[in-house]
């Protein structure tokens, strides 16, 4: 009876173990599956395509946010440095937003008195 019971807790282990293996593996075919949906729908978000000339500097930073693995490719690396600057000068576009309003009426001031 001892060895059964030595049989059954070996056995209970290496199930234990079997699926823990099993559940890390599941766990990072998910965590690369949702990086890659991830991956898939920025792409579709960005939908516009724009050819730049960067500087030397400029490059060297796309490049280094793609050896730090922050950015995949270098669209993604230019696409991100366009965000933060939006974001960082969020003030300066509110203000041409306003002005391009105030542009915008003045033009539909004209129409109307010509017509």
């Amino acid at each position: 009876m001892t060895e059964t019971k030595k049989e059954l807790k070996e056995n209970f282990k290496k199930f234990v173990n079997s699926a823990g293996k099993a559940a890390e593996e599941v766990g990072t075919e998910l965590v690369k599956t949702a990086e890659k949906l991830v991956a898939e729908a920025k792409v579709l978000h960005r939908q516009t395509v724009i050819s730049v000339r960067l500087d030397d500097d400029s490059i060297r930073r796309v490049e280094q946010l793609l050896e730090a693995g922050i950015c995949h490719t270098r669209s993604e690396a230019v696409s991100f440095l366009t965000r933060e600057g939006i974001k960082s000068r969020e003030e300066l576009f509110r203000k041409i937003d306003e002005k391009i309003g105030e542009i915008q009426r003045i033009k539909e001031d004209l129409r109307r008195e010509i017509q």
